[in-house]
């Protein structure tokens, strides 16, 4: 049967798919714009597939903030330009509706996340037969402040990079003008400073048994009454480069100041008391 253009610019629009690719799938169809629908998502499958192994070295790290939560998300793609393509965009927004809906702490939940066309992995499948590239969700974090509490955040301009900080309140005004811009600058820093984590229980015990085996080696020769302390000397060096509430705080003009000083004096400033109940930084290829 002969396929008219306005049918061909229908499908072309839901699907992106090129004007060749929709005349055949709705040939084959018979005309049934369902049908060659669904006929060209197949084919955006089996393109996924197909590019599943290919590496995925630009992308974006995009953060939306509603009320005392907020998600951040690592979404990768093979080229710059991919980045800006509105059915990557679409997917990024995709992904955090799922992530904050659903308060989704991992990649996997959202990528198995439910939605009308089935599920987040078949949304990207279709994007991937369109821009014809891999896109891999990496990561994905829903972080949410207890509470009476707030949401601090910092998205890099180059959208590489992002922190999310969730702050507990005793006493303290969420309001207040100074606590909420320390809470946004202290992400901000997580994102120049690079944490490990937001305190010393989040390093990995293995990261840890790995920094004592070196500063080990380097205080062997030294005499033995002194090694256990210039141990502890170098663990606490360590410590106040990889904790956040350790580090000095980079806006400190003094440079003295540590992450939760800074935080004590605007929690104090506006009433009360405040502390750090989550933390999450991501950037891009890490």
């Amino acid at each position: 049967m002969a396929i008219d253009a306005k049918q061909i610019k229908e499908l072309r629009e839901k699907t992106g798919m090129g004007i060749s690719q929709c005349k055949k799938a709705l040939e084959e169809a018979g005309g049934n714009m369902d049908e060659a629908e669904m006929i060209l998502r197949k084919q955006g499958i089996d393109k996924a597939a197909k590019k599943a192994d290919r590496p995925t070295g630009q992308g974006v790290v995009a953060i939306r903030i509603e009320g005392p939560a907020a998600a951040m998300i690592e979404l990768a793609c093979e080229q710059e330009p991919t980045a800006g393509n509105e059915r990557f965009v679409g997917l990024v927004k995709l992904a955090l509706d799922l992530c904050l809906a659903g308060k989704l702490r991992s990649a996997e939940a959202v990528i198995q996340a439910k939605t009308p066309e089935g599920t987040f992995a078949d949304s990207a499948k279709a994007v991937i037969g369109v821009v014809g590239e891999n896109i891999i969700l990496k990561k994905a974090i829903c972080v949410e402040a207890p509470a009476g509490g707030l949401i601090g955040a910092y998205a890099h301009f180059n959208k590489k990079a992002g922190a999310l900080i969730a702050l507990s309140l005793e006493g303290a005004d969420p309001a207040a003008p100074a606590l909420k811009t320390a809470a946004n600058e202290i992400a901000m820093h997580a994102v120049a400073a690079r944490p490990l984590a937001w305190n010393r229980k989040g390093i990995p015990a293995e990261t840890v048994a790995k920094e004592k085996e070196v500063f080990l080696e380097g205080v062997k020769n030294s005499p033995e009454q002194l090694r256990e302390k210039i141990l502890a000397g170098k663990l606490q060096k360590f410590y106040a480069d990889k904790v956040l509430v350790e580090q000095i705080f980079v806006k400190d003009p003094d440079g003295k100041a540590t992450v939760q000083q800074t935080l004590d004096n605007a929690a104090k400033s506006a009433g009360g008391k405040a502390k750090i109940a989550d933390f999450a930084r991501f950037e891009l290829g890490l």
